[in-house]
């Protein structure tokens, strides 16, 4: 089942920029056509990993929560090879 929330987001003009260098990098890297919601889904996906494996996250519950999320990102991945 794919069920997708729409979600509106507000970026800088930086920001954007740099949205759009990483959805063109990683469509260079995957060697695929990437979306810019790709691009987002694996900064993401890698965000999570990173508090995961680089930092302690002192509340349990929000570690759980971080850790259940990445796995469920992992396990119901639908986006190819967008992820960094």
């Amino acid at each position: 089942m794919d069920s997708r929330t729409e979600l509106t987001v507000r970026l800088t003009d930086h920001e954007r920029a740099g949205l759009t260098a990483l959805a063109a990098g990683l469509r260079e890297v995957a060697e695929s056509d990437l979306s810019e919601e790709d691009a987002v889904v694996a900064a993401l996906e890698l965000a999570l990993t990173r508090l995961i494996e680089d930092f302690e996250v002192p509340d349990p519950k929000a570690r759980e929560q971080v850790q259940f999320a990445r796995d469920e990102l992992r396990a119901h991945w639908v986006r190819g090879s967008a992820s960094l």
